[in-house]
C-alpha cells in the first residue's frame, strides 16, 4: 500500500513538473513573439517620426476582406499580432489618414496576384480617387494586370508594368456548369419547385443551358458592370469608353508596347526601377521612404475617447439556420440577433450599419432576422451597405432599413423561393438493387420520402408553401422601401440587378461605400464626433480555441461533428460546385424541400 501511494504521489509530481515545464515554455514562446512585434511596431514608428517625406506602400497580395478572420488550427502569435490581413474598411481608413498626413507625400501600390470583389475594388478605388483630391500621386507596378487589377491602379497618375508583362483586358463572362446529364447518368431526379421565372439557381439541376430569362437577365446584369467599368477607366485615363470596349473586342494589348501605345500603361519598367523613380519623385534617392501598410495602418486606428459610437455589423455569407461548422462565413438567427439585441442596449450606440455581403439562404432564416431589424429601428437609425452580393435572402434582410447604399457593381434583388427534393427511387432499385417497402396509418404519411416521386398532392402543398413564403417577401420589401407590392413583382421573380440599376428601380436609395453609410447614419444620429464599434467582434486565438474545442450538444443551432466534416470533404473534392452539392446534401440529410431564398452565382473579374 505504502508502494502505491508512493507511486501515486510521484506520477502527481510528475504532472506538475511537466505541466510547469509545458508553461514556461509556452510563456516564454508567447514573450518573445511579443517583443518581437513591439520591437518591430516602435523601429517602424521611430521611422516615421524621422523622414519628412515618406510614400505609403500598399502591397496588395492575398484576398481582401471585409472582416478579419483567422484560422484557430492554422496560426502563430507573431501572425495574430503583426496583423497581416487585407480589410477593406482598414484599407480605406488608413487611405484616408495618409490623404491628411503631412509626412506621407504619395501612395506606391505593389500589386501582386490578389483577389477581391468588384464592389470592393469599387470602394478602394473610390478611396484612392479621393486621396488624389489631396493634391498627392499615385503610383502602382505589377508584373501582370489582370482585369481587376486593371480596374483598380487606372485610378492611379502613373501605371508601370516592366518589359515582359501582361496586361489583360478582353470583357466580362460569366458561365454555369449545369448538372441535368450527370446526375440522369446516376439515376438522380430533382424535383424543382420555384416562384419566380428568373429564379435561376435550379436551372443546374434540371437543364443543360441557360434558360432565355435567365439569359436576358445576365446580360443585363454583366453589361451593366462592364459599362460601370468602361466608364470609370476612360474617365481616369482619358481613353474614350468605345475605344476601351474596342481593345477588349479585339484584344488589342497582347503586350507592354502595346500597353504603352494604347495608353492603358505609362512607364515600361521593372520593380527597382520603379522605386528609383518614386524616391526621385520626392527627392530621396538614399533614403529609406516607403512605410509600410501594416505599420501605418495603426494610425488609422487612433481611439476615439468620447461616448457616441456608430456600431458596424458584418453579414457575411449566406444564411442558414443553424452554424453548419463548415468554416465558410455564415449568418446564423441567434448569433445575429444576439449582436443586435446588445446593441439595442448599448446607450453609447447611437446608429447602427450593417454591412451586407450575403446571397441569401434560408428563408425562416432570413425572415426571422427581418423582424429583429425592424424592431431594432425603431429605437435607432439602421442603415445597410451593399457589398458584393445582398441577393435574395440577403436583400430580405436589408430592405426593411431606413436607408441602403449600394455599390455600383453590388449584385441585389433576386427576389424569389425555391425548393428541391431529389428521388433517390431509380438510383436504389434499378442500379443498386436496394427496396424499400413502407406501411402507414394515412395516404401521405410519407411525404417528403426521396425514395419515391412527389405525388400531385403533395406538389400542391409544397407550391402552396413556396407561394406562401414568396407572398411574404414581397410583402417585406414593399413595407420597407415603401414601394407598391405589385411593382416589386414586376421587378422581382427572382431577377438579379446590378447596383446601378437597383437604384433606379428603387430597390436601394444611393450609390455609396460604406464609409458614405457610416457618415449618413452619424448624421440621421445627429452626432458629429464619433467611434466606430464593429461586430462582430474580433476574438484572441484563445477565445476562437475554446469556441472550437467546445463541443455544446445541447445547442441545436450547432451541426455534428459529422456534418462538420462532411462539408469539409464536399468542399475539398467539389470545388466552385460546393454550394450546388451542399444544397442537394441538405436535401438528402433532412429529407425534406428546404425554402431558399438564395443566388446562384457571383461575377469574377479575371
Amino acid at each position: 500500500m505504502k508502494q502505491f501511494f508512493g507511486g501515486c504521489l510521484g506520477a502527481f509530481v510528475g504532472v506538475i513538473i511537466g505541466v510547469i515545464i509545458f508553461a514556461v515554455i509556452i510563456s516564454t514562446a508567447i514573450t518573445k513573439s511579443f517583443s518581437d512585434v513591439l520591437e518591430a511596431r516602435k523601429a517602424k514608428t521611430e521611422f516615421k517620426s524621422k523622414n519628412e517625406s515618406s510614400v505609403l506602400k500598399i502591397s496588395l497580395k492575398g484576398e481582401i476582406k471585409e472582416t478579419a478572420r483567422k484560422d484557430v488550427w492554422n496560426f502563430n502569435i507573431r501572425d495574430w499580432l503583426s496583423d497581416k490581413d487585407l480589410v477593406l474598411s482598414e484599407l480605406v481608413r488608413s487611405i484616408e489618414v495618409a490623404a491628411k498626413d503631412e509626412k506621407i507625400k504619395g501612395i506606391y501600390i505593389r500589386i501582386y496576384p490578389f483577389s477581391a470583389s468588384v464592389a470592393q475594388l469599387e470602394e478602394l478605388r473610390k478611396a484612392l480617387s479621393e486621396f488624389k483630391k489631396s493634391g498627392k500621386w499615385i503610383y502602382v507596378y505589377a508584373d501582370n494586370y489582370f482585369q481587376g487589377d486593371y480596374y483598380l491602379a487606372s485610378v492611379a497618375d502613373t501605371l508601370i508594368m516592366p518589359f515582359d508583362g501582361t496586361l489583360l483586358w478582353k470583357g466580362l463572362a460569366s458561365n454555369i456548369t449545369f448538372y441535368k446529364k450527370a446526375l440522369e447518368k446516376l439515376d438522380i431526379q430533382v424535383q424543382v419547385f420555384r416562384h419566380g421565372k428568373f429564379k435561376s439557381a435550379v436551372e443546374p439541376f434540371i437543364l443543360d443551358k441557360m434558360s432565355n430569362e435567365n439569359r436576358q437577365q445576365m446580360r443585363t446584369l454583366i453589361g451593366s458592370i462592364w459599362n460601370n467599368l468602361l466608364q470609370e477607366v476612360s474617365a481616369s485615363r482619358k481613353i474614350s469608353a468605345q475605344q476601351l470596349n474596342l481593345f477588349a473586342n479585339e484584344l488589342s494589348i497582347k503586350d507592354e508596347k502595346d500597353a504603352l501605345t494604347h495608353k492603358m500603361i505609362d512607364i515600361v519598367a521593372n520593380e527597382d526601377e520603379t522605386e528609383e523613380l518614386i524616391k526621385k519623385k520626392i527627392g530621396a534617392e538614399d533614403k529609406k521612404i516607403f512605410i509600410d501598410y501594416h505599420h501605418y495602418k495603426f494610425k488609422s486606428k487612433e481611439k476615439y475617447e468620447g461616448k457616441n459610437k456608430v456600431a458596424v455589423i458584418y453579414a457575411n455569407g449566406q444564411i442558414v439556420d443553424y452554424v453548419d461548422d463548415s468554416n465558410d462565413e455564415v449568418i446564423v438567427p441567434s448569433a445575429f440577433l444576439k449582436t443586435l439585441k446588445e446593441v439595442e442596449k448599448d446607450d453609447n450606440i447611437k446608429a447602427v450599419v450593417i454591412r451586407v455581403n450575403s446571397p441569401g439562404g434560408s428563408a425562416s432564416a432570413s425572415e426571422k432576422i427581418w423582424q429583429a431589424i425592424k424592431k431594432l429601428k425603431s429605437k435607432k437609425p439602421v442603415v445597410v451597405s451593399f457589398g458584393e452580393v445582398a441577393a435574395s435572402g440577403g436583400y430580405y434582410i436589408s430592405c426593411g432599413a431606413d436607408y441602403i447604399f449600394t455599390d455600383k457593381n453590388t449584385i441585389t434583388g433576386s427576389i424569389g423561393v425555391f425548393g428541391i427534393l431529389p428521388n433517390l427511387q431509380k438510383l436504389m432499385e434499378k442500379d443498386l438493387g436496394l427496396y424499400t417497402d413502407t406501411v402507414k396509418t394515412n395516404t401521405y404519411a410519407d411525404m417528403m420520402n426521396i425514395l419515391r416521386p412527389v405525388q400531385p398532392r403533395e406538389e400542391a402543398v409544397i407550391m402552396y408553401r413556396i407561394e406562401k413564403v414568396y407572398d411574404i417577401f414581397l410583402s417585406r420589401v414593399s413595407e420597407g422601401r415603401k414601394l407598391d407590392k405589385k411593382y416589386i413583382d414586376e421587378i422581382g421573380q427572382g431577377r438579379v440587378w446590378s447596383g446601378t440599376d437597383a437604384v433606379k428601380l428603387k430597390l436601394a436609395d444611393e450609390v455609396g461605400t460604406l464609409e458614405d453609410a457610416i457618415a449618413y447614419a452619424a448624421e440621421k444620429a445627429n452626432i458629429k464626433e464619433y467611434g466606430l464599434i464593429e461586430f462582430p467582434k474580433k476574438k484572441s486565438p484563445f477565445d476562437e480555441l475554446m469556441r472550437e474545442l467546445n463541443d455544446d450538444d445541447d445547442d441545436e443551432e450547432n451541426a455534428t461533428t459529422e456534418d462538420a466534416l462532411t462539408n469539409q470533404l464536399i468542399k475539398a473534392n467539389a470545388g466552385k460546385y460546393y454550394k450546388d452539392v451542399l444544397i442537394l446534401k441538405k436535401s438528402l440529410k433532412n429529407r425534406k424541400v428546404n425554402y431558399l431564398t438564395l443566388m446562384p452565382y457571383s461575377i469574377e473579374l479575371y
